[in-house]
């Protein structure tokens, strides 16, 4: 299996089913940021009304969910995944919202959209998922508007790297051909061929936990059964291991890094 390949069958073995992401996300909420990383998100976007909207990856539809109250109701959105659980769970989601969206299987590499459809284009933690992020990058600044927006978020390669040293102790290593490379350190080198201007922001939400179910169901969320075949084996030693930190440091911390990129089309 080349590289591609493996990115491919990854993104879609962990997002088959929306209960992964909801671990991760519930997570993040005991961190020591008073501000949500959606909320976060939306405020970077800036709404004036009427704007035509793309979201790739749309996952659960948390964003709108958690922001709806502050969306302007001439705003128009479609929402993208390439996981049709996603999506259904999506729309169950956000059936309540009483605004303009459509809900569509949408390959980002491939948008089945005119040129210049859209005001803004969204991809939130999903570009590093993404096989080949230069034709999705050109396609994304095809949909685009003369000077509307990309925004996409991604995290540091120092993200969780608490985590991933504890984790590498039970020889539960990240598999790097699982992901493109796509991260703070190197975003604006990414981008910046597609979209010369480019902010970029910082994010930080650290956790520090004194429990081990929701540590326990964040690192179960991050090796899916048929990637990691052993991993099941290993959970009582990790949950043991886990017992033993917080009952000699009372917590465990956990860095949490996020980026988010603003890219103009000009």
């Amino acid at each position: 299996m080349n590289h591609n390949e493996a990115i491919k069958e990854y993104a879609e073995r962990q997002y088959s089913t929306p209960h992964f992401l909801i671990d991760r996300m519930n997570f993040w909420s005991y961190g020591s940021n008073p501000v949500p990383l959606q909320k976060w998100i939306f405020s970077k976007l800036h709404l004036q009304g009427n704007e035509r909207i793309l979201e790739l990856g749309c996952g659960t539809g948390q964003l709108w969910f958690e922001n709806y109250d502050q969306l302007p109701s001439s705003c128009s959105l479609v929402l993208s995944d390439f996981s049709q659980e996603m999506l259904h769970y999506a729309k169950k989601n956000l059936k309540s919202l009483d605004c303009s969206m459509k809900f569509e299987i949408i390959d980002a590499e491939v948008i089945p959209y005119e040129d210049q459809t859209f005001d803004l284009v969204l991809g939130c933690h999903m570009l590093y998922h993404v096989p080949n992020i230069k034709q999705a990058l050109k396609s994304i600044r095809r949909v685009l508007k003369s000077g509307g927006f990309f925004i996409t978020t991604t995290v540091s390669q120092r993200h969780i790297f608490e985590l991933t040293e504890f984790l590498s102790q039970f020889n539960l290593h990240e598999k790097k051909n699982i992901f493109s490379d796509f991260h703070n350190e190197n975003g604006l080198e990414v981008l910046r061929p597609y979209f010369p201007k480019v902010d970029f922001y910082k994010y930080i939400n650290n956790v520090t936990i004194s429990s081990i179910g929701p540590l326990m169901r964040y690192i179960s969320s991050m090796y899916p059964q048929e990637t990691y075949p052993d991993f099941k084996q290993k959970k009582g030693e990790l949950r043991k291991a886990i017992k033993e930190i917080l009952e000699r440091k009372s917590v465990f911390h956990i860095s949490g890094k996020t980026g988010l990129f603003k890219a103009k089309k000009v």
